[in-house]
């Protein structure tokens, strides 16, 4: 009994249908080295923004809390927080408004609290609240 074991590779010897050809491999990964790089970069690129915006909320945050602060005690000074954020306040009085107000004396008077931080860059951010109180005494 003779068997016979035939080859479909042996059948098919001038086809050219058996895998990738280097330059194809080549392209392949080319294509993907390309793609990845810039996932990646949109990938930091989405952080860099999303620390930013972080600082941005966390100062914001710092100098409500500073006004509201202001708003009971009013003086100009300045100061550190914590986390590297500094504060510094300005009082000025606001001139179109300084009188009587249903026979009591009142001062209008403009708080500034400016919030200042360096980024990861060592950029110097800063961001400015304004607003108006009345003080009942004199302003010294």
């Amino acid at each position: 009994m003779i068997y016979r074991i035939y080859s479909h590779a042996a059948k098919n010897s001038n086809s050219n249908s058996g895998g990738f050809t280097l330059i194809e491999v080549i392209v392949a990964m080319t294509i993907i080295a390309v793609s990845m790089t810039l996932v990646m970069q949109l990938f930091s690129g989405g952080l860099g923004v999303s620390r930013r915006s972080c600082d941005y909320t966390r100062a914001v945050v710092h100098a409500k809390g500073k006004m509201e602060e202001m708003a009971l005690n009013p003086k100009q000074g300045s100061g550190e927080f914590s986390d590297g954020f500094r504060w510094q306040s300005e009082l000025q009085p606001y001139a179109e408004l300084n009188g009587n107000i249903e026979g009591e004396p009142v001062n209008l008077m403009k708080l500034k609290v400016i919030i200042e931080w360096d980024d990861y860059s060592n950029r110097q951010k800063s961001v400015d609240l304004v607003s108006l109180i009345i003080i009942q005494e004199d302003y010294e």
